[in-house]
């Protein structure tokens, strides 16, 4: 089992306070030969009584180094999304950052660009409260 990130917990509160069910605790994603690990998976219905399943992976951007943890989270961002898209999976992957990081480190206009490259979902949240702050599609 892969090592949880510190706000694991947080993010996971944060979602259930926000309505979401959580389904998986970590997803595992792959197959026999390459197995891999997303931090949570999570479900909503919406007012249609559709569901809505989304895969997020919790960053905490914690190291003097924020370019080598985000080289490693697109990474692992985009493994997530080609899996689940391969599997022609209706789960929507999303990146789950700290409201500071967010704020400081991803408005770089080279991380800008590579969200927008990317196509990268965000998931911003306060590590105080708890709470969902923005989500960003």
């Amino acid at each position: 089992m892969p090592r949880r990130d510190l706000y694991h917990d947080t993010v996971k509160n944060a979602l259930i306070k926000d309505g979401w069910t959580i389904t998986h605790d970590p997803l595992t994603l792959g197959d026999a030969d390459l197995r891999v690990y997303a931090d949570l998976c999570v479900t909503k219905s919406t007012n249609t009584d559709a569901q809505i399943s989304l895969t997020i992976e919790v960053k905490v951007f914690g190291t003097s180094s924020h370019a080598t943890e985000l080289e490693k989270a697109v990474g692992q961002y985009v493994l997530y999304r080609s899996i689940l898209r391969h599997k022609d999976s209706p789960i929507q992957t999303y990146l789950a950052i700290p409201t500071q990081i967010y704020r400081t480190f991803f408005q770089h206009q080279i991380v800008q660009n590579l969200i927008q490259d990317e196509q990268i979902r965000l998931l911003i949240f306060n590590p105080a409260t708890e709470t969902i702050e923005q989500w960003k599609d």
